[in-house]
């Protein structure tokens, strides 16, 4: 395989490098394992994580020695493209389909910001939404359901995964294993749900929003105490979640509110040393008036009809204090 050393950080420590590595690791692994789910089918996802822990390897491995490339999330994505396509020149399980899925991967765009192609009407735009669907198939236990899209689309690991659950970490890793074997055995297609099939996952996919933007707020592992990039891509799926004719209920737009409003106080949330301030001791002027207009947008949407849960509740207390003057 060849990587190209287009480097421009070559004097960056081994730590910070990796950091950068986990960091990247964090935003692309769900949109890679993604991908690659969609070319090997969703009974190969084992196959697909391989792939991407495999590029995250490579990372870890080289740029101490050749630096870090101009532009690492293109690095990861085009090393990902050559393991998939030693894979898939490799094994003989995809020769029926080999020129097709060839032809496919050498035409993905490297680029971490290109948009995908238009889809279909109905489909969800966006590959972490569409896998993260389909981690929440009914035929999956309700408990493995969030714990395989956390791991599959958002890079948790098992430790991380337990500590939402208030579990042990031995438990994640069987419900894991067990969620994979059955989609092997039940051959759960890599597919869009549609009409009356995707209401029902709607629950699992809001639970895993959810933890998901807690785990960025209030970090059970690491150095920070505060993750935001975690809680702004719970944001950005929610949000899109929300936009989706399917999607656009009333208890997803009560946790994309619900988000907004949290979010807009974080950067209030710490001091200088990185603890916590409680409320009455946070600079309200900091607080992020576009966030906030967000979330109230999100709950006026949230009261059509006559549907309340926790989320519309939660939501409401967060505006409050959003509200207040003090």
């Amino acid at each position: 395989m060849t990587e190209v050393q287009d480097t421009a950080h070559d004097d960056l420590p081994t730590g910070d490098i990796s950091q950068l590595a986990d960091h990247l690791f964090r935003h692309e692994a769900g949109k890679l394992v993604s991908i690659l789910t969609g070319i090997f089918g969703l009974e190969r996802l084992q196959m697909a994580e391989d792939v991407v822990q495999e590029s995250l390897i490579r990372a870890l491995k080289t740029w101490p020695y050749y630096g870090v490339p101009k532009n690492p999330a293109a690095w990861l994505t085009q090393t990902a493209k050559n393991l998939a396509l030693d894979l898939v020149r490799r094994e003989k399980l995809f020769q029926h389909k080999q020129p097709q899925i060839i032809s496919f991967i050498e035409q993905w765009s490297d680029s971490a910001d290109s948009e995908a192609e238009p889809l279909l009407e109905g489909e969800i735009r966006d590959d972490r939404l569409r896998l993260m669907f389909a981690c929440c198939h009914p035929l999956l236990p309700q408990e493995a359901q969030t714990a395989l899209a956390l791991k599959t689309l958002c890079g948790f690991s098992p430790v991380e995964i337990a500590k939402a659950f208030l579990t042990t970490e031995a438990a994640i890793a069987k419900r894991l294993t067990r969620a994979k074997q059955k989609i092997r055995e039940l051959r759960i297609p890599f597919e869009i749900p549609s009409g009356e099939e995707l209401p029902p996952r709607l629950d699992a996919v809001l639970q895993t929003l959810y933890l998901l933007f807690n785990e960025g707020y209030k970090a059970s592992t690491g150095e920070l105490l505060v993750r935001e990039d975690l809680c702004f891509e719970a944001i950005r799926l929610g949000t899109l979640l929300a936009g989706h004719p399917l999607g656009n209920q009333p208890r997803t737009h009560a946790l994309v509110a619900l988000m907004c409003l949290n979010a807009a106080r974080l950067s209030a949330r710490t001091d200088a040393e990185g603890n916590i301030l409680r409320l009455q001791e946070q600079d309200r002027s900091t607080w992020n008036k576009t966030l906030i207009a967000r979330g109230i947008y999100h709950i006026s949407q949230s009261a059509a009809g006559d549907e309340l849960t926790a989320y519309h509740l939660q939501a409401a207390i967060a505006a409050c204090h959003c509200a207040a003057p003090d």
